[in-house]
């Protein structure tokens, strides 16, 4: 797998006997204007990333339509989103096009920078999500091309409880990208935060981590 990606108004009424009513003159016609035509976007073909295909309909939640809904944070501060790429010293969080990993425009990737130091973590918490058996997070992780990341890419949720691991996936630029789908089962009838994390390994200048696709995946009734 290569990833990098009307009418007038009748003047004639009628009126009850011994009534006088003045004719109503004739109402200007009015122009309909025409309705707007929706074209759908089309939905990105997963197996192109190493994921099964879905049917239309069964994309219970993006995070990357969702990513500006998150609250974002490094630890230390909340981070502004989307960011870019003046706040590699803070980290940052922004949506990329497809063709930036060698994929169709149509694919949703978002591009999670931690801070420029070793050991640090760009976090991001999202809404209240109620999870459903059978629902499945996936995505496709990698990193930029030709840069030499090591990362870490976590995901968690947080409860009534705190905030509790799920699954990270440590990632090496010499590594194929990692393709994810893994079963939310566990949270099935209960409502959480979601959250994203990625974390420096070795060379923070360089942890260019990408999110491909990332979604909750619902089967159809």
């Amino acid at each position: 797998m290569q990833i990098g990606a009307g009418t007038g108004v009748p003047t004639t009424l009628e009126i009850p006997t011994g009534t006088s009513v003045a004719a109503t003159s004739p109402a200007p016609t009015q122009t309909v204007a025409p309705t707007a035509t929706v074209t759908p976007i089309p939905t990105p073909d997963l197996s192109l990333i190493g994921l099964p295909s879905e049917p239309a309909g069964t994309n219970a939640f993006d995070f990357v339509d969702a990513m500006c809904k998150a609250q974002w944070s490094n630890e230390i501060q909340n981070l502004p989103c989307p960011g870019n790429d003046k706040q590699a010293n803070t980290g940052y969080v922004m949506q990329l096009s497809g063709d930036v990993q060698a994929l169709p425009s149509n694919f949703n990737l978002m591009l999670a920078f931690p801070p420029e130091i070793n050991a640090a973590t760009i976090f991001g918490k999202y809404p209240a999500f109620a999870v459903k058996k059978g629902d499945r997070f996936r995505s496709v992780l990698a990193c930029q091309p030709h840069t030499f990341c090591d990362v870490e890419f976590g995901l968690t949720y947080s409860g009534d409880q705190g905030q509790i691991g799920l699954k990270h996936w440590p990632y090496l630029f010499t590594d194929a990208p990692i393709v994810v789908d893994y079963s939310l089962d566990s949270l099935a009838g209960k409502t959480v935060q979601l959250n994203l994390s990625v974390r420096t390994g070795g060379n923070g200048a360089d942890a260019y981590a990408v999110w491909i696709a990332p979604h909750i995946y619902r089967p159809a009734p």
